[in-house]
């Protein structure tokens, strides 16, 4: 495959993904019971779910779409985490009163070749509080668990990127840059929800990445609101991942329209609600049993008079 094909569609073994990419989060499981609902209708309205390591382990029934596996990470900024090291790589213990919870780079990479369309490498996210010293050392374990995650795998068909974390700018082009030359096929940036605030500052950082692997499909953790989403695909960016869509429809809330917020919209508003998002991020058509979302609807007509302007919604526009 030539360098332009590997920036236009990746090819896995439920299918081929073309970029650019908005990719759904979904979840399996009781906690977040929309997720169910809404799970029938994304080989419709996308190209791919993700799904964190945690929430897989408890997938009953495969989505039919390709699914993106992440490690579950993320847990290490829990209170009751520690990130040690054993013989040169990263390991993720979670206390849960008397019970601990071990996760290896063998842990991920063995639950990801059975289940997993696409893969990513166990990181440790690093929050922009952190000190210097532990930001430091939860780099470089991301780093070795990444490579040795590449030496190890055994399932050719299943894509594996590798996650780049960073405390400042300077350190997450230094952890981009010792992937250049492997064989990896494709990167993954983590850790810029907390630093969503700073647009600019995670521009940047994508710019920087982006400039120090040229040739790999570049993918983006947890930004996916449409008019941040069109900013990142601007910038090379291939796929980005979210769960905004349906966490607004949670609220009530439907992307583009700030004045419609239903505080008790009920399973079935929430669930239009929720195809509307993601149909205005993935730039899909709706199904048909959303079509009465559209203006003039008894419930467009409901969000006018339960609603109002919303500034954090504001004017956001599709990507």
């Amino acid at each position: 495959m030539t360098k332009s094909d590997a920036l236009t569609r990746l090819v896995t073994r439920q299918g081929t993904l073309r970029f650019p990419a908005y990719v759904p989060v979904t979840t399996f499981g009781e906690k977040y019971p929309l997720d169910d609902l809404v799970r029938p209708y994304l080989p419709r309205l996308a190209q791919a779910a993700m799904v964190s390591l945690h929430y897989a382990r408890q997938m009953k029934e495969r989505p039919g779409i390709p699914l993106m596996v992440d490690s579950g990470g993320f847990a290490s900024l829990f209170a009751q985490a520690r990130v040690v090291e054993e013989n040169g790589i990263g390991i993720l213990i979670v206390t849960n009163g008397e019970v601990q919870e071990r996760l290896s780079p063998f842990d991920v990479l063995e639950f990801q070749e059975r289940v997993a369309d696409l893969a990513f490498t166990l990181d440790f996210p690093v929050p922009p509080s952190m000190d210097r010293a532990e930001a430091g050392r939860r780099i470089e374990l991301t780093v070795a668990n990444a490579i040795w995650a590449l030496e190890n795998r055994r399932r050719r068909d299943m894509p594996i990127y590798a996650c780049v974390q960073g405390h400042d700018l300077d350190t997450y082009r230094d952890c981009a840059q010792r992937y250049v030359g492997l064989g990896f096929d494709g990167i993954a940036i983590g850790g810029l929800v907390p630093r969503i605030s700073r647009l600019d500052e995670v521009l940047e950082i994508v710019d920087c990445v982006r400039a120090s692997i040229p040739d790999k499909p570049l993918h983006v953790f947890g930004l996916g609101k449409p008019g941040i989403v069109d900013k990142l695909f601007r910038r090379g960016v291939q796929s980005v991942d979210s769960s905004s869509y349906v966490k607004l429809a949670a609220d009530g809330r439907l992307w583009g329209q700030p004045r419609i917020r239903l505080p008790d919209a009920s399973p079935a508003e929430r669930l239009h609600l929720a195809l509307c998002n993601l149909a205005m991020a993935s730039q899909r058509s709706l199904p048909l049993s959303a079509s009465h979302l559209l203006f003039g609807s008894p419930l467009w007509e409901r969000g006018q008079e339960g609603g109002g302007y919303d500034e954090e919604v504001g004017s956001v526009t599709a990507a």
